[in-house]
Parts: C-alpha cells; sequence; structure tokens
C-alpha cells in the first residue's frame, strides 16, 4: 500500500505577523529596561571619571614629594578650592622674591607640574590641621611668575586664588597634615589625606556626600 501525502500551495500558507499591540508592548518593556540600566551605567561611568581623577590629584601631590628629595629644593602643590586647576612647583623662588624685594634667586629645579581636573570635578574643601583641629585652608594664596616660569597659561595662573600650599621637604616630610576632597556634581566625593611626618598620601574610597 503505497503512502500518500498532499502538500497545499504556497500561496494558501498564512504567515502570522506582529500585531501592533504587540510591537507597542515589546517596545514598552525595552524602555523599562533601558531605564533600570541606563543610569546605573552612567553612574558608574561617573566614579570612574572620580576615581581617575584622584587618582590623578595624588600622583601629583606624590610628585611634589619625589621632587623635593630628588632636587633638595622645598616643592609646594597647590590647587584652587572649588576650582579644578592644580600645580606642583618650587616653594623656595617664591619665598626668595618675597623676602629680597622681589628679585627671584635662580635655583637649579627638577621642573613644574600643571593639571586640571575634568569638567563637573572640582576641588570642594581642603583641610590643615591646626592645634590638634581640622580647619579649611586659606584661599587666596598667590604664586609667582618666577615660579610657573614654563608652564602654560603662567599669567593665568598667577592670578588665580590658590589654597594654602602643601610643601614637602627634601627628607621628605611635609609642612603640615591635611585632607583634600575632590567631588562631582552628583554627590559623589573622594577624600585624601597627606601626613605631615612621612609626606605620604593615602586615598579613601569614593563616597556619597551628606546633603
Amino acid at each position: 500500500m503505497k503512502a500518500t501525502c498532499s502538500t497545499a500551495p504556497l500561496h494558501n500558507v498564512r504567515l502570522r505577523g506582529f500585531t501592533l499591540v504587540e510591537m507597542l508592548l515589546v517596545l514598552a518593556v525595552l524602555a523599562v529596561f533601558a531605564g533600570m540600566t541606563v543610569p546605573a551605567v552612567m553612574r558608574m561611568f561617573g566614579q570612574q571619571k572620580l576615581t581617575g581623577s584622584a587618582e590623578r590629584v595624588r600622583s601629583a601631590i606624590a610628585s611634589a614629594r619625589i621632587r623635593a628629595i630628588e632636587s633638595g629644593l622645598i616643592y609646594q602643590f597647590c590647587c584652587e578650592q572649588n576650582g579644578s586647576r592644580f600645580v606642583v612647583v618650587p616653594y623656595e623662588l617664591d619665598y626668595a622674591s618675597s623676602s629680597q624685594g622681589g628679585q627671584a634667586v635662580g635655583v637649579k629645579t627638577l621642573g613644574r607640574a600643571y593639571g586640571f581636573l575634568p569638567k563637573t570635578i572640582v576641588f570642594k574643601s581642603v583641610m590643615v590641621r591646626n592645634a590638634g583641629n581640622l580647619t579649611p585652608a586659606a584661599s587666596s594664596y598667590k604664586l609667582s611668575m618666577p615660579s610657573l616660569e614654563g608652564l602654560p597659561n603662567a599669567g593665568d595662573l598667577a592670578s588665580v586664588n590658590w589654597s594654602s600650599p602643601i610643601l614637602f621637604h627634601p627628607e621628605g616630610s611635609a609642612n603640615v597634615d591635611a585632607e583634600i576632597t575632590v567631588g562631582d556634581a552628583k554627590s559623589q566625593q573622594i577624600l585624601m589625606r597627606i601626613r605631615a611626618f612621612t609626606g605620604a598620601v593615602t586615598m579613601d574610597r569614593l563616597t556619597e556626600r551628606k546633603r
């Protein structure tokens, strides 16, 4: 007995498509998913940006200590409170200039460094320890042109109101215990601590700033 089979003409086969309601439902699910994941991804990028910025500042502070040790000169780290700029320059040129009628004494240095934080990230606070208590650092310090010689936009940097300098001595110590905080516009911040005795700088984990 022969088996028989029948096939329907291809033009009679119906292909079921998506209805408008089904397409709208899929789009709604995708929108909800994007609304849940995009903020988390953006937050992660923001945290990485802030952490990278703080690491740049920590490296600059550490470099001031190294330059002081290698050159035998006092170096200073200065930053712009509520701003984004920071510098590492010799301090003894400023001292010589102020103590000798504005005539700077030339000294051999190991260079200067200048940097700035990315947009939306600033130096939130600079605190120094006086008589055992942390107090806000003054923010009206000026750098002399000889100290800034060779840096881009030296004229602009000379007009900036810097926070009180943190000095690093040739033996590796700093002049004061200090805490520097960098933060963004989303209440996230990172604290860096400088120990006067050793001149070492450490960086805390990222935290949420209290509103």
